[in-house]
């Protein structure tokens, strides 16, 4: 009986050590299967756009540490071309970001034109119309002398500035009541610079500035082409200008359904910006 104890004892012992070989083996072959959870980690950093420059990135972040990326092969924002001033997200691999390294993608959250004060608002002169035909609209301007008067200037019996031609192009928008006319005071909407032939894009008379639709920007063209949340409005053969619905996807939709027609745009922000935010689109004949 003892002998039989004994045998029944090794057996176990036996039984034991195989399976703890097998459980081992198996931890063994899952420890080298998958990598590590640093290797697979991946974060992202907030930073703002300092310079792109052939595929290096500099940034500075929101404590003030300067880092360059390659991005290489990294997904770009395909919306913004990236600039200086943009905020963006950067998703890397790792725990760290460290200068040099390359990274996976680059979003911008919030765009540089978005927080400048510059592309907040459209260029914009209010005057009299001394001038006018197919071609061009001639204003002499009506400055806002408030602040000029609050500094301390003497603004009395001032009235006019400077004379501006502007270029009527064929995409030209007018809101008006009674029509453009000389002696009539005008708001013009342009693109460029006043010294160097200014094009006229949106004009609205005194007599339609207190009307609900001076409220809104207007550009007119054909859209061209869409991707995504983004579509590009062809004005004439030198005026383009790219569009962002941000989202919107009834206003996506609406300008997918209107493809190829002319529309009259309403947006925020100003054509100057790589991407406008559209607010709604309008067909016209």
């Amino acid at each position: 009986m003892k002998k039989t104890l004994w045998i029944a004892i090794f057996g176990l012992m036996l039984f034991a050590a195989a399976c703890g070989k097998k459980t081992d083996t198996k931890s063994s072959q899952t420890a080298q299967e998958e990598p590590s959870s640093e290797a697979l980690s991946e974060n992202s950093l907030s930073a703002t756009v300092q310079k792109l420059d052939n595929g290096k990135l500099s940034v500075e972040t929101g404590d003030g540490k300067v880092l360059t990326f390659d991005v290489n092969g990294a997904t770009l924002d395909k919306t913004w071309e990236l600039m200086p001033g943009d905020e963006v997200e950067i998703s890397y691999e790792g725990t760290e970001p460290q200068d040099g390294m390359t990274v996976k993608s680059v979003t911008v959250s919030v765009p540089y034109e978005f927080t400048t004060e510059d592309f907040n608002d459209e260029q914009n002169l209010y005057g009299e119309i001394t001038a006018i035909n197919d071609s061009s609209i001639t204003v002499k301007e009506i400055p806002d002398f408030r602040e000029a008067a609050l500094e301390g200037e003497n603004t009395e019996g001032k009235k006019y500035g400077d004379t501006v031609t502007f270029q009527r192009p064929s995409f030209e928008i007018d809101l008006t009541q009674g029509g453009l006319k000389v002696g009539g005071e005008i708001s013009v909407y342009y693109l460029g610079e006043l010294s160097n032939n200014p094009v006229a894009f949106y004009t609205i008379t005194e007599d339609a500035l207190e009307g609900e639709d001076a409220d809104h920007l207007k550009v007119k063209g054909t859209i061209e082409s869409v991707d995504g949340d983004v579509f590009t409005l062809k004005s004439d053969d030198t005026h383009s200008f790219r569009f962002t619905t941000d989202g919107n996807n009834d206003l996506t939709k609406e300008v997918e359904t209107n493809k190829g027609k002319t529309v009259e745009v309403s947006y925020s922000t100003s054509l100057k910006a790589r991407v406008s935010l559209a607010e709604g689109i309008k067909v016209v004949e």
